[in-house]
C-alpha cells in the first residue's frame, strides 16, 4: 500500500510554476524546483514526472488558476464593453505592479520554447485560443446588446486583442512606461467604437 503524500501537490505545483515564472524553463534547475516545492527528488519525480511534464503541469496550472481566473471577470452579465476595458486595464495594472516584472507565463514561454518544442508550443496555442474565444464571445455579446457597431467582426476584434494584450505585457516586461502603455491600450479600445 503506498503511504499518503507528506505534501500538497498543488501547493507544490504552484511553487513549480512560481520558478518558471520567475526563471523560466531552461534557466529553471531541477536543483531550484527541489527547492521551491520544498521536496525531494523522488517525491518531485514520483508525483509529477520529469522537467517538462513539470513544467507541461505548471503551465496548465497557469492557466487555470491565473489566466482563468482574470478571463473570468469577462463572464459577468451587464454590459460588455467596460467589462472589457476593465479587464484590459487590471491586466495592465497588474503587470505594471509586478516588482519583478514577471511578464505572463504564456508569452514568455512563447517567446523561449515555442519555436523548438512542438508539444509545449500546441499547449501554449491553446492557452492563446482560451483567451481568444473569451474576447470574442464577448465581443459577440456587445454586439447583440448594441455597444459594438454591426460593422465590425468579433472574430477579428477578438485576434486583434489577444495580439495587442500578449504584446503589451511584453513591453511591459521589457520596461515600458506606464504612460506608453495605456497611450496604446486606449488606442486598442478605440477600435470598438
Amino acid at each position: 500500500m503506498p503511504r499518503p503524500k507528506e505534501f500538497d501537490p498543488d501547493d507544490a505545483l504552484d511553487q513549480a510554476m512560481q520558478v518558471f515564472w520567475h526563471k523560466g524553463y531552461e534557466a529553471t534547475s531541477m536543483e531550484d524546483l527541489l527547492a521551491a516545492m520544498n521536496l525531494n527528488r523522488g517525491s518531485l519525480y514520483d508525483t509529477f514526472g520529469d522537467k517538462r511534464q513539470l513544467f507541461l503541469k505548471a503551465l496548465r496550472h497557469y492557466c487555470q488558476r491565473v489566466v482563468g481566473a482574470k478571463f473570468s471577470l469577462l463572464d459577468q452579465p451587464g454590459p460588455a464593453l467596460p467589462l472589457l476595458r476593465q479587464f484590459i486595464q487590471g491586466m495592465i495594472a497588474g503587470a505594471l505592479a509586478d516588482p519583478q516584472r514577471r511578464g505572463c507565463l504564456v508569452a514568455n514561454s512563447v517567446m523561449e520554447l515555442a519555436p523548438h518544442e512542438r508539444d509545449i508550443a500546441s499547449t501554449l496555442q491553446h492557452a492563446l485560443r482560451l483567451g481568444e474565444e473569451s474576447f470574442f464571445t464577448l465581443l459577440t455579446r456587445a454586439q447583440a446588446q448594441g455597444e459594438l457597431p454591426k460593422g465590425k467582426d468579433p472574430r477579428a476584434l477578438a485576434r486583434f486583442l489577444t495580439t495587442m494584450m500578449q504584446g503589451t505585457i511584453v513591453m511591459i516586461k521589457s520596461g515600458a512606461s506606464a504612460e506608453s502603455i495605456t497611450q496604446s491600450a486606449e488606442i486598442a479600445l478605440r477600435l470598438l467604437e
